[in-house]
C-alpha cells in the first residue's frame, strides 16, 4: 500500500485539475428519490452494468451505515466540494482534499483491473468483495443514476473511480449493485419471488439469494444462490440462472408443484437434490430427474400409480372384512360355549353346598354328550369359513389423456383413507384375536375343571366324596399370557444442525466426569500423527526409526527461544485470553512432548514402550465411555481395523482429502456404542477450570475397529459432489455405509 503520495500526485494520476474543473462535474445532480417501504439494504436485488458518464456524484457528510434520509437530506453535488467560494465551501474543499488524501492508488488500480474482468463476464457469485462501497441508487422519475457516497468512510476508492472515468470520459461501464432497486417484474412478480425463496429454502433447508442481473448489453437474467445440503451433512453452493421469462416462468411452477406434492402427499412424494458441474439445482424421484417439461408425465404417471395402489388397498380391505367377520363369529360361538360352561361350573358351585344339591347336579349333567357339543361348534365354523360371494369394489373410471395436481391430491387422499381404514381394521383383528386366545384358554381351563369333575361321577358315592372336598381347584385363565406386542422405544434422531452443538457439550461433560488427565493425555495424543505409529503397535509392526527421529527433530525447534515461564497461572494476562466457541477462557493448548517425555537420547525401544502404555490407557477409556444417541460418522480414506477417527460433521471428514476421488465411509453408530469423542477437554488442560464445553476444535471421534463388528448395508460408486459453485471444484466419492 501507498502511504506517501502526495495529494498533487494523487490528483494527477485521477485526472482532476481543481483549478479547471470539467463542466460535467458541475451538471445539475437534483434526484428526488423516493423510498421504497420495508426495503433492506443490506441484501441487493439488482446487479447491472451502469455507464460511469450517466453518473451523477453527490457527496454526504455521514457513514454509509446511517440513515438513507439523513443521507440524503445532507447530500450536495460533488461541484460544491470542489469549487470553494464561501467559508462553507472551504470546509466541504477540505474535506475532499482529505478524501484524496485517504486514497491509496493501489486500491484504485485493483478496481480497474477487477472491473475490467467483470466486462468479460460478470461474478459467478453475481457479488463481489466489497460491492457495498459503491452507493450507487436510481431515480425513477428522472431516469437518473447518482452515486450518494459518504465522505466519513475511510475506504474512498470507488468514489474516485468514477470521477476518474468521468474525467477520462471514455464511457465506461462499471458492474454495481443498485441499492434500494426493487424487481424489474419481467420473469416474476414480487409475490412469487417471495414464493419461489419459500419452495427453496423449504428443499434445501437454506435461505436463497436471488438477484436480477442485467449483463453488459443489458440482457437480463434472474440467478439464484444458495446452499444444500446433497449427501447426509455435506454441503454445497448451487446457482440457478434464469435467462428469460419462459424459463423463470416453467421453474417457478416446477417448484411450485413439487412443492405442494411434498407437503400434501408427504408420504408419497420425496424428492431428491443433486447437482450438476456447474451448481445447477435438480430434483429427482425414483432416480429420475423432473424437469418442467415432464410434470405432465410424472402426474399422470403417479395417478395410474395410485389407481393401482388403490385397487390393492380395497382387496385388502376387503380380505379383511371377511376375516374380521370370520372372527367375530368365531369369537361369539366361544363366547357361548364359556357361558355354557362357566354356567355349569357355577352351578356345581352351588349345588355342593348341599345335600339335594350333590343329588341333583349328579342326575342332571351325568347324560350330556360334550362330543356332539364340540362337533355342532366344528359345523359351524366350516360353515362361517364359506365365502358368500365376491365383493364388488370395481367402478368404471373415465380414462383421461392428462391430469392436474387437483386429481392427483383427491385421489391420495382416497388412498390415505384406504390405508387409514386397513391399519383400523388391522387393529380390530388383532385385537379379537387377542380376545380369541383368552377365551380358548378359559374353554381349556373350564374343560379341564369340568373333566375332573366328570371323572368322580362314576358313582354317587364317589362324587358325593369329592363334592365335599374344600380345596377345589378355582376356574381361571391357567397359565395363558398374553404376549403384548413389545412397543419400539422411541429414540431421539440425530440431527447434525440443531443436535451437534448439545451434544458435544453432553459428551465433553461425561469425559469430564470420568476421565482422568492421564487418559485425556493419551486420547490427545492418538488425534495427532503419532496415531500412524499407534496403529504399527496395534498390528505388531516396527515402527520406522525415521518416526522418533522426525519427533526429536521438532522437539528441538520447539525448545529454541523458548522463555521459562516464571508466573504460570498466576499471572492471567490478555495474550493467555483464548476464545473457543464464542466463549472466552485461560487454558494452554495441549503439547505431545509433555505428555510423551520424549528426550533427545530416547531409544525406538523407549518410544515403543510409551506408545504401548498409551494404547492400553486409551483401551481402557474407551470401556469407560458409551455414545448416548444412535448418530452416524464419516472417514475417508482406507478401513483398516485399526484406531481411526471418525467425525459427525461429514464435511470435516471430506477436508482430510486431497485428492480428486476418495472412499466415503459412513458408520451408523449405535446407542451403546464404546467410543472417544474428542471433546475440547481432550485438546485443552483445564487447570483454571475455565474451558468450555463442547466440540469446538473437531467432531471427531475416536472408534477400535477392531471391537467393531461392521455390515455393509449400501454402496455407491462415482458419487459425484460439486462443492462450490463459484470454482465448481467436484469430487468423485464412493461412499459405502455400515451398520454395527
Amino acid at each position: 500500500m501507498e502511504t506517501n503520495e502526495s495529494v498533487n500526485e494523487k490528483l494527477k494520476y485521477i485526472g482532476l485539475d481543481l483549478n479547471d474543473i470539467p463542466e460535467k462535474l458541475a451538471r445539475d445532480a437534483t434526484v428526488n428519490f423516493r423510498l421504497k417501504r420495508n426495503y433492506d439494504e443490506r441484501s441487493y436485488k439488482l446487479y447491472k452494468y451502469v455507464s460511469v458518464n450517466d453518473i451523477s456524484i453527490l457527496l454526504t457528510p455521514t457513514h454509509r451505515l446511517a440513515d438513507y434520509t439523513e443521507k440524503y437530506a445532507k447530500a450536495l453535488p460533488i461541484y460544491l466540494y470542489l469549487n470553494p467560494i464561501s467559508e462553507e465551501d472551504m470546509d466541504r474543499y477540505n474535506n475532499f482534499l482529505g478524501m484524496v488524501n485517504a486514497l491509496q492508488i493501489e486500491d484504485l488500480k485493483s478496481i480497474e483491473e477487477q472491473q475490467k474482468q467483470f466486462k468479460n463476464a460478470i461474478p459467478n457469485g453475481v457479488k463481489y468483495q466489497k460491492d457495498y462501497m459503491w452507493q450507487i441508487y436510481y431515480d425513477e422519475d428522472a431516469d437518473k443514476y447518482f452515486m450518494l457516497f459518504p465522505t466519513k468512510e475511510n475506504e474512498v476508492s470507488t468514489l474516485f473511480y468514477i470521477l476518474k472515468k468521468q474525467i477520462e470520459n471514455k464511457n465506461d461501464k462499471v458492474y454495481v449493485p443498485i441499492c434500494y432497486a426493487t424487481y424489474s417484474h419481467q420473469y416474476l412478480y414480487d409475490s412469487e419471488i417471495a414464493d419461489l425463496e419459500n419452495y427453496l429454502c423449504f428443499f434445501t433447508k437454506d435461505w436463497p439469494l436471488i438477484h436480477e442481473v442485467f449483463d453488459i448489453n443489458n440482457n437480463l437474467s434472474m440467478q439464484i444462490l444458495g446452499k444444500t445440503f446433497i449427501y447426509d451433512s455435506i454441503k454445497s453452493e448451487y446457482k440457478i440462472v434464469l435467462k428469460n421469462s419462459e424459463e423463470a416462468r416453467n421453474f417457478y411452477q416446477l417448484l411450485k408443484a413439487l412443492f405442494i406434492l411434498e407437503t400434501q402427499l408427504s408420504h408419497h412424494y420425496k424428492f431428491k437434490l443433486k447437482l450438476d458441474k456447474a451448481g445447477s439445482l435438480h430434483f429427482y424421484t425414483d432416480n429420475e430427474e423432473i424437469a418442467f417439461e415432464n410434470l405432465p408425465e410424472m402426474i399422470r404417471k403417479g395417478y395410474f400409480q395410485g389407481l393401482e395402489n388403490i385397487t390393492k388397498t380395497k382387496e385388502i380391505k376387503v380380505k379383511l372384512i371377511q376375516e374380521l367377520k370370520r372372527l367375530k363369529t368365531r369369537a361369539y360361538n366361544l363366547d357361548s360355549e364359556y357361558y355354557e360352561k362357566e354356567k355349569q361350573i357355577t352351578v356345581f358351585m352351588e349345588c355342593k353346598r348341599t345335600f339335594f344339591g350333590k343329588i341333583k347336579y349328579f342326575m342332571k349333567y351325568k347324560k350330556i354328550n360334550t362330543l356332539n357339543q364340540l362337533e355342532a361348534n366344528e359345523s359351524s365354523k366350516e360353515e362361517i369359513q364359506k365365502p358368500k360371494g365376491k365383493l364388488k369394489y370395481f367402478e368404471k373410471l373415465e380414462i383421461k389423456e392428462h391430469y392436474n395436481l387437483e386429481n392427483l391430491i383427491e385421489l391420495y387422499e382416497n388412498l390415505d383413507s384406504e390405508y387409514n381404514e386397513i391399519r383400523n381394521l388391522e387393529q380390530d383383528i388383532d385385537a379379537i384375536h387377542k380376545r380369541i386366545s383368552m377365551l380358548e384358554m378359559k374353554i381349556k381351563n373350564a374343560d379341564e375343571y369340568i373333566r375332573n369333575i366328570d371323572s368322580h361321577k362314576k358313582s354317587i358315592f364317589e362324587f358325593w366324596k369329592f363334592a365335599k372336598k374344600d380345596e377345589i381347584k378355582l376356574l381361571g385363565e391357567g397359565n395363558f399370557l398374553i404376549e403384548e406386542k413389545r412397543k419400539n422405544k422411541i429414540k431421539k434422531t440425530f440431527n447434525f444442525e440443531s443436535d451437534l452443538e448439545d451434544i458435544g457439550k453432553q459428551f465433553d461433560m461425561i469425559e469430564r466426569k470420568t476421565l482422568k488427565k492421564p487418559e485425556t493425555d493419551s486420547i490427545y495424543i492418538a488425534t495427532t500423527k503419532i496415531l500412524e505409529d499407534i496403529n504399527l503397535l496395534l498390528n505388531e509392526e516396527k515402527i520406522p526409526e525415521e518416526h522418533l527421529e522426525i519427533l526429536k527433530r521438532k522437539l528441538q525447534e520447539e525448545n529454541k527461544g523458548k522463555k521459562i515461564d516464571i508466573f504460570g497461572s498466576i499471572m492471567e494476562s490478555q495474550e493467555k485470553i483464548k476464545t473457543l466457541g464464542n466463549i472466552r477462557h485461560r487454558e494452554n493448548e495441549k503439547s505431545i512432548f509433555p505428555i510423551l517425555l520424549i528426550k533427545e537420547d530416547t531409544t525406538l525401544k523407549e518410544y515403543e514402550d510409551i506408545l504401548t502404555n498409551i494404547i492400553g490407557i486409551i483401551n481402557k477409556a474407551m470401556n469407560k465411555i458409551e455414545i448416548t444417541i444412535d448418530i452416524p460418522v464419516y472417514m475417508v480414506g482406507n478401513l483398516t481395523d485399526d484406531l481411526k477417527i471418525f467425525y459427525i460433521n461429514a464435511e470435516e471428514a471430506l477436508k482430510k482429502s486431497k485428492n480428486s476421488k476418495e472412499n466415503l465411509y459412513k458408520i451408523n453408530l449405535k446407542e451403546g456404542t464404546k467410543c472417544l469423542p474428542l471433546a475440547n477437554i481432550i485438546y485443552y488442560n483445564n487447570e483454571n477450570q475455565t474451558l468450555p464445553l463442547g466440540m469446538n476444535i473437531t467432531s471427531g471421534i475416536l472408534l477400535n475397529l477392531k471391537k467393531l463388528k461392521l455390515k455393509e448395508i449400501s454402496n455407491e460408486e462415482n458419487y459425484k459432489i460439486e462443492f462450490n459453485a463459484k470454482d465448481t471444484k467436484s469430487l468423485k466419492l464412493n461412499i459405502y455405509e455400515y451398520n454395527l
